[in-house]
């Protein structure tokens, strides 16, 4: 018996209900509401409230330092990651003949940017993945010299496929080539070395248990000290020339110079809030949780002949298992309907747990799983 790391008790609304859904959205700790309320409270209280508003800034920033292995000035809090894609796609020097390389699984986040590059030359090269499985040789054989930008998710949405981040660096910076990776479907519940990459990203409403409104771009400078913000705000700049020369720009020298305005707040207090919660986890042991339950899943599946899309090995998956499913949607509604939540999209099913899970969950969604297909 696999036991939840974090009780279900923890959470808003898991009462009587089999979460497998934290993939697509992710319940709420109940802390998650005092930390809204303490973010009412300073915000009422004006200059002295507004540095607290700041000082949770920096502290989640610090906190996500250690989650992502860069200093926490190579951080900054974006709106969401599709933010941190297009700060990238427009602030590199691209050239008519460089070519972006990405896979055929990729959220459309990471690939509908760079079509706007197309009207400066640049080439968009697809790599098709073979039965699900993003193989590495064949990236490696669509990077050539004049690729700029490799854009890979270290877990892919779609199939749940991890992806070694410095197998993909080598073949990337041997030819120059910058990357960048969306952590989103890995921070969280495994490791995220931001040092095996030029540029990361990441939501916080799925893995990270946090909620919309915030998103994650490391800028790992020591490799790329020369990207600029293309936008500018405010926040941008370090001081302001004031009435006489209001023109005078001088961009901060940290990640938040990206920043334009004020991130959003609420959603900071509750990234912050959670993030100190799973400190208390060792990171080791949320792997290994969700590996284990991950590996039940699929084996369970497997047996009942479903067609698996997610790679067997532990070390090529992460905390979702995704399965082959003509009606997938009206599969989840089903599940649902059972007080089983999974993810149903894209002609799959994607079930994906987390630290309030435990095996039983894993049990009673196979059990209800079989219940569909008899009265089918």
């Amino acid at each position: 018996m696999i036991q939840p790391l974090i009780t279900p008790d923890e959470f808003l609304g898991l009462e009587g209900m089999t979460h497998l859904c934290a993939a697509g959205e992710a319940p709420m700790l109940r802390t998650h509401l005092e930390a809204l309320a303490r973010f009412a409270a300073d915000k009422s209280t004006g200059m002295p409230g507004r540095a607290r508003l700041e000082e949770t800034v920096a502290s989640t920033r610090l906190n996500l330092s250690w989650w992502v292995n860069r200093p926490a000035s190579d951080i900054a809090l974006l709106a969401h990651a599709s933010e941190g894609v297009n700060v990238v796609a427009q602030g590199l020097d691209w050239r008519p003949g460089d070519n972006v390389v990405l896979a055929d699984v990729e959220y459309p986040s990471l690939i509908y940017p760079w079509t706007r590059l197309t009207q400066r030359g640049v080439e968009i090269r697809v790599v098709p993945t073979r039965n699900w499985v993003l193989h590495l040789d064949d990236l490696r054989a669509t990077i050539d010299r004049r690729t700029r930008l490799v854009a890979v998710s270290q877990v892919s949405f779609l199939t749940g496929q991890r992806l070694s981040l410095a197998a993909i660096a080598d073949a990337a910076w041997q030819v120059g080539a910058r990357l960048l990776v969306d952590a989103t479907h890995a921070l969280g519940v495994i490791p995220v070395d931001a040092n095996l990459c030029d540029f990361l990203v990441s939501s916080c409403y799925k893995w990270l248990l946090g909620v919309h409104g915030v998103g994650i771009f490391v800028w790992n400078r020591s490799r790329v000290p020369e990207l600029e913000p293309v936008n500018l705000g405010w926040h941008s700049v370090a001081s302001r020339g004031g009435k006489t020369d209001p023109t005078q720009v001088a961009l901060r020298p940290d990640a938040d110079k990206f920043e334009m305005g004020n991130p959003s707040f609420p959603s900071i207090y509750v990234l912050n809030n959670v993030l100190e919660r799973l400190a208390m986890l060792p990171a080791a042991k949320v792997e290994e949780h969700a590996l284990c339950l991950g590996g039940i899943v699929r084996e369970g599946l497997a047996r009942r002949g479903w067609t698996l899309m997610t790679p067997e090995s532990p070390r090529e998956r992460a905390g979702s298992i995704c399965y082959a499913v003509p009606n997938a949607a009206e599969v989840a509604a089903d599940l649902a309907a059972k007080g089983i939540l999974v993810w149903g999209s894209e002609r799959r099913i994607r079930v994906s747990c987390h630290v309030y899970n435990s095996s039983d969950d894993v049990e009673r969604f196979l059990s209800a799983l079989d219940e569909l297909v008899t009265l089918s």
